[in-house]
């Protein structure tokens, strides 16, 4: 019988399809479903960094005008910065209550401030890693990428420097260079890096002419790009990878393995069916596959389509671009 154990982020797991940030991973009785439908593992739904500066901003807020000894010394000792919504801390310790599997805490995030000695809290809360997405679209026509860059590298510092549990990125494919990126965060120890967050859709609306946040789940389609850069990242940094958008059954998880991914997550299979037996369904499928394969474990095939060419980063992308352009003409 195919052995499904894994690791990923250093947190032993039973299997490795993981259930990505949403909304049905912010309820702890659906966390609870997830675990008993196969999950190895959830992310919770992010927390925002605006929302957790909120916090901060209303307590100091509150205690504007107040020359109380005691409202200074609480000032003083900087119990502002280490409040934060403490709902997302409440519904996290909960979790932990109930269910056995691993829990990742996920902050929404965009620069290094005073709000990430939250990550401690989350720690003590009962969270076995955290998740830092780095959801953010640059606007600043004065900011260039060295600098949007620096800006997210210092965040993921100052982050491992406040926790003591593993701490991974989720990362978007808009970087000038997203190999340079992903090194660098590598080099500051981060254990893991998921590829890829989705920005909100928009769209626009030509009767009301007004612009509104599309719903849009992803398909298999949206895989290409995760694979492409699991197998170019796979032996160039140190640290796990998960691949993140597109899949949706058993195959989409084998792809991602292959090329070198530690896990596979998965979300808007789980709202397109509406159904978490989808779950049982793709791990199934996993272990059919490796039965028929010869497989015993993960591990034997985990990384067999990786890029092994390290000398100049062109052999995995150069080559499959010419034999495919090559065939279409």
């Amino acid at each position: 019988m195919a052995d499904l154990n894994t690791t990923f982020l250093g947190l032993a797991l039973k299997n490795p399809l993981v259930v990505s940030s949403s909304p049905v991973s912010s309820d702890p009785d659906s966390v609870a479903k997830l675990e008993a439908a196969g999950a190895a593992a959830v992310v919770l739904r992010s927390i925002f960094e605006e929302q957790i500066r909120e916090d901060v901003a209303a307590m100091e807020a509150s205690l504007d005008g107040d020359t109380s000894a005691a409202a200074m010394d609480y000032l003083r000792a900087g119990l502002a910065e280490r409040f934060g919504p403490q709902s997302y801390l409440d519904t996290l310790a909960d979790m932990r209550r109930r269910v056995k599997f691993p829990l990742i805490a996920s902050v929404n995030c965009v620069a290094a401030d005073k709000w990430v000695s939250y990550a401690r809290k989350i720690e003590m809360a009962g969270a076995d890693a955290l998740e830092l997405n780095l959801y953010h679209m640059p606007v600043d026509p004065a900011e260039d990428a060295s600098h949007v860059e620096g800006r997210r590298l210092a965040l993921i510092k100052a982050v491992l420097r406040e926790t003591r549990i593993p701490v991974s990125v989720k990362l978007s494919p808009h970087y000038t260079s997203l190999l340079a990126f992903a090194r660098a965060a590598d080099a500051l120890g981060v254990k893991g890096m998921a590829l890829f967050n989705r920005f909100l859709q928009t769209d626009v609306d030509v009767e009301k002419e007004s612009m509104f946040l599309a719903t849009e789940y992803s398909t298999p389609a949206a895989l290409h790009s995760q694979l492409r850069w699991a197998a170019v990242l796979r032996n160039r940094v140190k640290c796990d990878i998960a691949v993140s958008g597109g899949i949706h059954t058993w195959d989409g998880l084998v792809k991602a393995l292959l090329v070198g991914a530690n896990v596979g997550y998965v979300c808007s299979a789980l709202y397109v069916r509406n159904d978490f037996c989808v779950i049982g369904e793709i791990l199934a499928g996993l272990a059919d596959w490796m039965g028929r394969k010869g497989y015993q474990s993960v591990s034997d095939f985990r990384g067999k389509l990786g890029e092994k060419d390290l000398t100049d980063g062109d052999g995995f992308e150069r080559v499959q671009y010419v034999k495919t352009a090559a065939s279409i003409g």
